[in-house]
This record gives C-alpha cells, sequence and structure tokens, in this order.
C-alpha cells in the first residue's frame, strides 16, 4: 500500500474517439503484473489500475510503465529507469524537489528535448525531472505524467475497464447521466468542493486538492490543527512512512469518516487520513486535503479541463462497502530490482510493529508463500483474508522470523 504519491504533469495531445472495440489493446494482468489483452474502445488509452493509474509508455524509444498525476507539472523520469536505459542528454542540472513529505529530495532537471509517446499520442517536451520514485511506488512505476498541457481538451478516466478517453470539447459528450462538480484552478492545481463529516460533532467542507497520483485521501495537518482532530477524533491509529511522496518521511492517523458527500453523491463509512506533517505539500493552508483514487475510482470520471468541471457517474464500485487494511504495514514491490516486497512504513502499536517489523525489511515469504510467486494485488488480498500472518524477512541480509495475528487497528 502506499500512502501517498503526488509528482508531476506532462505535455499531451488530445484528440476526440470512435466507440467502435479493438481487442489489441491491453492491461496489465492482476494476477503476475503483466500485459493483458481486454476489449476497450478503438482510440482508448489502456491502463492498469493499482490504487494509481498506470499507463504503458515509451520515452526516446524506451518503453516504460508512467502514473497519471495531478499534482504538479512536468513530466517525471524514475532514476532507476533513467540510469538503467542509458538516456543521454547534454543539458542537465541539479534540483530539489519538494512534495509529500517532511524533507525535500535531490534530482536533476533535463533541459534537452524529450520524445514521449503512449498509444498514437507523439510528444514532445522539456523541463523533464529525475527523481527516485520506485522506493515510493514499486519497481512497476518508471515514472509520472500529470495534466497541465492538458488544455481546453476532457479527460474520460473508466476505472472499472481500466482505460482513458481523450475528447476535444464536453459538447461531443452525452453528460445527461454524470453530476456536475464544477472545479476551481489556482497554480495549476485543481479544487473541488466536497463535504466531509468526520463524526457527530464535526463536519468541514470546501476545496480539496484531485489528485490521481494517489490512492488515498488525506486531510493537511493544517487543518487538523485547526480543528484539533487529535483530540476530537478518538476511532483513529498513527501511521508512520519513510516514504511518503517526494518528501521522505510522512506521518499522521487514519481514521473512517461517517460520510463524503460529493455533489449529490454520498459515501459512508470512508476511510480517511490526517497528516501531522509539519513542512511538505501536507502542511499546506491552501487546500483541505486531498482527493485520491480511494473515493475517485467508485466513479466514471470526466475532466473538462476547457470550463474546470468535472463529471462523476457512479460505477460499479460505488455500492461496495469500504476495507480498512489491518495489515499494520504499508509495502511497495521491489521483486524486480530487490527481490521482495519492501516495507515502507507501519501503523503504531499495531501487532507487525510489535512483533518487530520495520521500515526497509524485506520480505520474502508471507504464510509460507514465496512473494516471488505473488503480485502486488494478490499479495494485499492475502492481508485482507487471512487473520494469522507469518513473515520471513531479510534485515541487513539476516534472516527474521516474524509472527503476529491481525486485529482491526480502528475500534
Amino acid at each position: 500500500m502506499i500512502k501517498i504519491l503526488i509528482a508531476s504533469i506532462f505535455i499531451i495531445l488530445l484528440f476526440s474517439c470512435k466507440s467502435e472495440l479493438n481487442k489489441n489493446n491491453s492491461n496489465l494482468n492482476e494476477e503476475n503484473d503483466t500485459i493483458k489483452i481486454e476489449s476497450i474502445p478503438d482510440c482508448a488509452i489502456p491502463f492498469a489500475y493499482r490504487g494509481y493509474i498506470l499507463i504503458p509508455c515509451i520515452v526516446d524509444s524506451v518503453k516504460g510503465n508512467f502514473i497519471l498525476d495531478t499534482g504538479a507539472d512536468a513530466l517525471h523520469l524514475d532514476s532507476i529507469f533513467f540510469i538503467a536505459n542509458d538516456f543521454k542528454y547534454k543539458t542537465i542540472k541539479k534540483i530539489k524537489l519538494w512534495g509529500v513529505g517532511n524533507n525535500f529530495q535531490r534530482g536533476i532537471e533535463i533541459l534537452d528535448s524529450v520524445n514521449f509517446q503512449f498509444k498514437n499520442h507523439n510528444n514532445i517536451t522539456s523541463n523533464v525531472l529525475v527523481s527516485s520514485l520506485k522506493p515510493t511506488g514499486g519497481d512497476f512505476i518508471d515514472g509520472l505524467i500529470g495534466l497541465r498541457n492538458f488544455k481546453n481538451k476532457v479527460l474520460y478516466v473508466n476505472y472499472i475497464s481500466e482505460y482513458l478517453i481523450l475528447y476535444n470539447s464536453i459538447d461531443s459528450i452525452d453528460v445527461s447521466s454524470y453530476n456536475l462538480i464544477p472545479l476551481t484552478k489556482k497554480n495549476d492545481k485543481l479544487f473541488m468542493p466536497l463535504k466531509l463529516k468526520i463524526n457527530d460533532k464535526i463536519t468541514i467542507q470546501g476545496n480539496f486538492w484531485i489528485d490521481l497520483g494517489s490512492n488515498t485521501s488525506i486531510i493537511s495537518s493544517t487543518v487538523a490543527e485547526k480543528y484539533n482532530f487529535d483530540q476530537t477524533i478518538t476511532r483513529k491509529v498513527a501511521y508512520y512512512t519513510k516514504y511518503g511522496g517526494i518528501g521522505g518521511y510522512s506521518s499522521g492517523f487514519d481514521f473512517i469518516s461517517d460520510s463524503v458527500l460529493i455533489s449529490k453523491l454520498y459515501l459512508q463509512n470512508v476511510p480517511f487520513s490526517f497528516s501531522t506533517d509539519k513542512s511538505g505539500a501536507m502542511a499546506s493552508d491552501e487546500y483541505i486535503g486531498i482527493i485520491g483514487n480511494n473515493i475517485l475510482n467508485r466513479f466514471d470520471l470526466l475532466l473538462d479541463l476547457k470550463n474546470n468541471n468535472l463529471y462523476l457517474k457512479s460505477n460499479a464500485n460505488y455500492s461496495i462497502p469500504f476495507e480498512f487494511d489491518n495489515s499494520g504495514f504499508f509495502i511497495v514491490d521491489r521483486n524486480k530490482t530487490l527481490g521482495g516486497f519492501i516495507v515502507t512504513g507501519l501503523h503504531k502499536n499495531s501487532p507487525a510493529e510489535k512483533q518487530g517489523l520495520q521500515t526497509d525489511d524485506k520480505i520474502i515469504f508471507v504464510n509460507n508463500v514465496s512473494v516471488k510467486k505473488m503480485s502486488y494485488k494478490s499479495f494485499n488480498n492475502l492481508l485482507m483474508k487471512e487473520d494469522n500472518i507469518k513473515l520471513i524477512v531479510l534485515r541487513d541480509e539476516k534472516v527474521v522470523h516474524i509472527k503476529f495475528k491481525m486485529i482491526p487497528l480502528i475500534k
């Protein structure tokens, strides 16, 4: 599980599409994280949904998988992907990058032109950023793309069938079954109004940053302090992660909110977080918080960037009850580069933490099954179903056995 991820934005050309089906499009297979064949509209862009939207792309003739992220404003390459493929650029400079987390990350900025392509969309851009992304998102993440230059276009996201469609105008789409939510745009960020009922005593409403690069929804530490969440939310569990985002270490509390109201769309018992970061993106007073894919994936989504409107229509996920992850720890799949699943953070005082699991532990077996035979999704599905967990981890090249019984972390 990735607590949160915010990164960069890229230039993409958009055009309308037909409704014909083409069986040659492909998505990432749920069982082994390989490409699977699936019928989608002819000019749609296939993606794999793993808490974030992962799109097959080509950068200067090199294939990779890139997250669609509405959080910032440049094409962003992972440093391992960059080094392994021996990209050659003449003009680069060293930079500092800030995002979620309490610190900054050192990276580079490519000032030369970079060719970028996905499906039939060919683009040339510059000011491409390079930094370490795999520790936060896992080995299947080679970079990030965003929305700044989807100017005057409409982006359709279908979470259920896992594809995107790019339209020239909202006028070419039947939106009669959608709920319209006017957005506010500020500093290349898009904000949506939302009403969040925390509990019987606290309800907050206002602008939340739309972040397709996050698989969670979280309230800023500034707002949390204003409403004294540390005292007023009693049913919560603290978490910490070394890899919260670009800025590294991040912390906060997970809780289950009573309800979320978006226009006329109503969701109950929604897992939420509030940050305790002292700096970085989640310490900002510019917005109440971030709305991520754990909420947005319950809708078909139309993002009209010309008129700054969001259209939502409930999908097959809408009525499925939310589940809270009681494993007590967060992981990323680093099988390809490091040979296991890496622990990126934990819930404080969870059975996993009490039995000695630590950040940066490399999980190689879970319940006597090698993680090399597991996809990221099957690993998480196992944790959601099993009560008794047995982990074999490597820590400083030493084998450590950890056993614990999962219990509800929010009582």
